[in-house]
């Protein structure tokens, strides 16, 4: 199916809609290694973010007929309430008919490890939207979108003034929002300001095997039992990646629980083993690259199944 609409320059700018609120959320977990780091209290906004420049059709295969103009993209913001930075930058993408709120323990992890981790709210596949699964094709450019947008805070008066490191920036995603983070990594979406990416029960099937960003290491994660997107999706996405990469195995891992459910087995040992990682691609914190390789290989919950990392 082919992509709607192209990657192009986008200029408008980030307003605030919430404000802040506060809280303390560990970077790591009693049950996992983890590296050695004071974790930051953690404060969180949505920005109301809407890019002009492109439309939203719910019908897509009746060329246009409803679309509407413009994509509404209201963003959480998870980021650290202390410390100077500059902090690299996390685009989250979530899944299928769901929202950033569900993550919300893996993303406050993230920015309590040191991040800012922005999380759009997906027009057509998110809960309470038309669920249109074509608009898939469409989320990479709204990733480059926000990612834009976020970025700007760090020039901009607030808060987020001078704390955004432009320079590391990373891409993530579940399910549906795995193939948005394989987008953003292809030939149709590249996004060359990405330098890494984690991709949480992947699949090739919206954008096909071409990843064009054979400089950014990605980790694979994906549920052994996932009856959704079943493990050998995930197996062909990681084998069609050209860079540095690693593929980690939860063993009995269902489809969405070890990422969005906090009483889920696997569920602390994949914040802390992304934490991992991120630290390593983003902060080029070398011990965090030999914490991973701790935290991938916990017996019945972490299976190190290929790795293809590179100090």
């Amino acid at each position: 199916m082919p992509l709607r609409n192209a990657l192009g320059a986008i200029t408008l700018v980030a307003a605030l809609l919430m404000g802040s609120s506060a809280c303390t959320s560990a970077s790591t977990d009693g049950d996992a290694t983890g590296t050695a780091q004071q974790p930051h209290a953690v404060t969180d906004r949505v920005l109301d973010l809407r890019d002009d420049s492109r439309s939203t059709d719910p019908t897509p295969e009746s060329a246009g007929s409803d679309a509407t103009a413009g994509r509404a993209l209201p963003t959480h913001l998870f980021y650290p309430a202390d410390g100077a930075g500059p902090f690299p930058v996390v685009v989250f993408s979530h899944g299928f008919g769901s929202t950033p709120e569900a993550y919300r323990d893996l993303l406050e992890s993230w920015a309590a490890a040191g991040f800012v981790v922005a999380a759009p709210t997906f027009p057509l596949t998110s809960r309470g939207s038309a669920l249109v699964r074509a608009d898939v094709l469409d989320q990479p450019a709204d990733v480059s979108f926000v990612l834009t947008q976020v970025l700007a805070l760090g020039t901009a008066p607030g808060d987020l003034a001078g704390r955004i490191d432009t320079t590391h920036v990373a891409v993530a995603g579940h399910s549906a929002g795995a193939m948005t983070t394989l987008g953003v990594l292809g030939t149709c979406c590249r996004d060359s300001r990405v330098t890494a990416a984690v991709v949480l029960s992947g699949t090739l099937q919206a954008f096909g095997p071409t990843i064009a960003a054979p400089g950014v290491p990605t980790l694979f994660v994906h549920g052994t039992a996932d009856d959704v997107l079943p493990l050998a999706d995930g197996q062909a996405a990681y084998a069609a990646a050209p860079a540095a990469r690693a593929f980690v195995e939860l063993p009995g891992g269902t489809h969405s629980s070890p990422y969005d459910d906090r009483s889920d087995p696997h569920a602390a040992a994949v914040r802390t083993l992304t934490t991992d990682f991120l630290r390593w691609t983003l902060d080029g914190d070398a011990q965090a690259l030999t914490a991973l390789r701790t935290d991938a290989r916990q017996p019945g919950v972490t299976e190190l199944a290929e790795d293809r990392l590179t100090p």
